[in-house]
Formats: structure tokens, sequence, C-alpha cells
């Protein structure tokens, strides 16, 4: 890693601890009878935002700390990841409720910081050339074990995390009808991604 990708490297691994120390702060207040810590980090566990953007802040934490970069389809996963965590949000979940404090900082790191930070360092750093058309299907993994664990604990608790896993309010056509959109989505955003570091190679902009 250069002294520049590592830079970057650790403003988003910087991003991710503060995002986190602030989420489970607000938890914690809002929550004051839950289990500290294990009864907090089970509250927060129940968004995607949080199951990715907890992953990305581990392994950008263990680069910096190893000076070594991840294969090219992890590195390229995350920032996959990251950008349907920031579009679901502004597009399907963003509301006009005014935020404060530290909810404000840990709604802004977590939708808004961190799902462009990744991709700038993916863009600039991440190497790309061995890429594969099949990895867009790979990724689907990540997001489909998080559905299944969802709908799961929802199941379980009766609560959803976002309207569109709601299987209470959906039943289960609806539900199906979602995360297929989702599915495609989340493959049609990896193809463009295996193209545009294929291409990127192929131009020798990126290794």
């Amino acid at each position: 890693m250069t002294r520049i990708s590592q830079s970057l490297a650790l403003l988003i691994f910087l991003c991710e601890v503060i995002a986190f120390a602030a989420s489970f702060s607000t938890n914690l207040a809002a929550h004051p009878h839950a289990s500290v810590p294990l009864g907090i980090l089970w509250l927060m566990l129940r968004y995607f935002t949080i199951w990715t953007n907890s992953l990305v802040g581990i392994l950008f934490g263990v680069m910096l700390w190893r000076k070594r970069l991840f294969s090219p389809a992890l590195l390229a996963a995350l920032m996959l990841w990251m950008t349907i965590v920031g579009a679901v949000y502004h597009l399907l979940l963003a509301g006009n409720a005014e935020l404060y404090g530290l909810n404000w900082l840990e709604n802004f790191l977590y939708h808004t910081a961190a799902p462009i930070l990744v991709p700038i360092w993916w863009l600039l750093f991440a190497p790309k050339r061995s890429l594969q058309w099949r990895d867009a299907g790979l990724w689907l993994i990540w997001p489909a074990v998080y559905l299944v664990y969802a709908v799961v604990r929802g199941l379980e608790t009766g609560f959803y995390p976002y309207f569109f896993l709601n299987l209470t309010q959906l039943g289960w056509n609806g539900l199906a009808i979602w995360s297929a959109q989702f599915v495609i989505a989340f493959w049609l955003g990896g193809l463009v991604i295996v193209a545009l570091g294929r291409v990127m190679a192929w131009m020798r902009l990126s290794r």
C-alpha cells in the first residue's frame, strides 16, 4: 500500500470507528435497559448498514495493520455493497426528519461519507485486472445471508428493519418481489463494477 492509499484507508477506518461508537451511544441512550455491550450489539445488528460498514471497518483496519491488500474480488465487493448502502438509503429510506448530534454524525458517516470514500479508494488504489464476471454472482452471498437473517429475526421478534423486508405488511409474495429487485440490482451493479475494473485495467489505469 502506498502512503496515499494508506491515508485514505485510515480515513475510512476512522469514519467506521467513529460511526460505530456514535451508533452504540445512541442505541444505549434509546435502550438503557439493554445489557451492555452484547445487548446493544444485538440491537445494532438488525441493519444491513451496520453489517456492511462494520465489515468495511474491520477489513480496512486489517489492511492498515498488515500493509497488504485483500483480493481484488473482495475489495470490489466492498465497493459494491457500500454503494448499495448509500443508494438505498438516499433513494428509499431518507426521510425529512431532522437529525442532531450523534444521530446526525452516525447517519452521515454510515450512509454518505463511507459510501463515497470506499468507491473513491477502490477507483484509485484497488487492483482490478483479475476481476471475473462470475464475481458478480458471488457478491450476492453477503446480502442473501443478511436477507435470511433479517427475515428469520423478524419472524422471531416481530421487528423488521426496513419496509421492503416487512413480511407482516408485504406478505411472502411482496417480500419475494422486493428481494428479487434487490438481487437484480446487486447483480447488475456487480457486472458494472467488473466491466469498469476490466476497462480500467485494459487502459492501464489500474493494476
